[in-house]
């Protein structure tokens, strides 16, 4: 993760959990329900309503979707994001509903979270004193990067790199990759340049300019808006055959419409990309081809568990690029809720 990334973390936990007053929600929350614990038999349980709905209002709203993939799992690392948007919500509705109330268990689950939480944004706090003059002292120092985009290539699951020959493979794939994108915008590969690398499954950051990260993002977002219209049509014949119809026909004729929906659709994302790039209305074939096989690879990494996430530093945009990062934003946001819903249909169909 680069060091302004993790930065932007820390301010984006010091707006959306330290502003909101989580923690202090979930605290009210806590101190309301040990309250009934220490009632006596005669006295009355307090409603503690008021405060629930105080917790859920506040985490409901909360989205990471601005967040890069890597900015998410030091969230989690941190122990915060299980607490918020549905996950919370979900959480807390089973600790105090679904088991029937306990109050005192309630209450001590309630307090961990609190706890959590607190223990989070203190971290957060030492992380942003430590990097903060860090941070100073590297601005300024490469001009001509700070516009750039990381665009992160995650090589894991079918597309990971167990050897040799499968470095071979998927370097080969990437150039073709980058090559198409770079061409669409009247670049070449080699303005893409290797500018980290991270242990673990092995993880490639390329230096992009925004316009060719966006294609990148709207290319992958075009994928799987296809990925789920497909996904969908296929959970409808599982739905047949669960009710044992006894319709082969409709169930193939379902199966049918699935993977024709899957080639036109992966065919109009080229077809779209050029001509947003207007790489038909300029004649050029070969732009068409490369841009081709550019889409299809790119497609197949992704389908095949790989994972791109960009980065882009906000304090050093220029306005030439403005355009193109807020639109990878979008993108990627709307990347992240389809795969989502991908992974859920995806888990009910198996």
């Amino acid at each position: 993760m680069q060091v302004t990334e993790l930065l932007q973390l820390t301010h984006w936990i010091d707006k959306n959990i330290k502003a909101a007053n989580v923690a202090q929600k979930y605290q009210q929350l806590q101190a309301i329900l040990q309250q009934n614990v220490n009632t006596r038999n005669n006295q009355p349980q307090q409603p503690f309503k008021d405060q629930k709905d105080d917790v859920i209002t506040t985490i409901k709203d909360i989205s990471t979707g601005s967040l890069t993939n890597e900015q998410e799992r030091m969230l989690d690392t941190l122990g915060i994001e299980r607490h918020l948007g549905s996950h919370g919500i979900d959480k807390l509705e089973d600790i105090l509903f679904k088991n029937g109330l306990d109050m005192a268990t309630a209450a001590a689950e309630v307090a961990t979270i609190h706890q959590e939480i607190n223990s989070a944004v203190s971290q957060s706090d030492q992380l942003k004193a430590s990097l903060t003059p860090l941070v100073a002292e590297e601005d300024g120092e490469d001009e001509d990067e700070s516009t750039d985009v990381v665009m992160r290539v995650h090589f894991q699951n079918e597309v990971a790199m167990d050897n040799l020959s499968d470095f071979k493979k998927w370097g080969s794939t990437w150039w073709d990759i980058g090559r198409g994108i770079a061409m669409a915008h009247d670049y070449t590969p080699e303005d893409i340049r290797v500018v980290g690398a991270q242990k673990g499954s092995i993880i490639i950051e390329l230096a992009v300019i925004a316009a060719i990260a966006t294609t990148t993002s709207t290319i992958i977002l075009s994928a799987l808006k296809v990925a789920d219209r497909v996904l969908t049509i296929r959970k409808k014949a599982e739905e047949i055959k669960s009710l044992q119809l006894n319709n082969k026909k409709l169930e193939d004729d379902l199966e049918k419409e699935a993977e024709k929906e899957k080639n036109q659709g992966l065919k109009n994302i080229t077809q779209e990309i050029s001509v947003t790039l207007n790489i038909d209305g300029n004649g050029d074939g070969e732009k068409l081809k490369v841009l081709e096989k550019s889409v299809k690879n790119l497609i197949n990494f992704v389908e095949n568990g790989g994972e791109v996430d960009f980065y882009a530093d906000d304090e050093n945009i220029s306005e030439d690029n403005q355009q193109d990062i807020e639109q990878l934003k979008v993108n990627f946001a709307e990347i992240k809720k389809l795969e989502q819903r991908v992974l859920a249909i995806e888990h009910k169909n198996s």
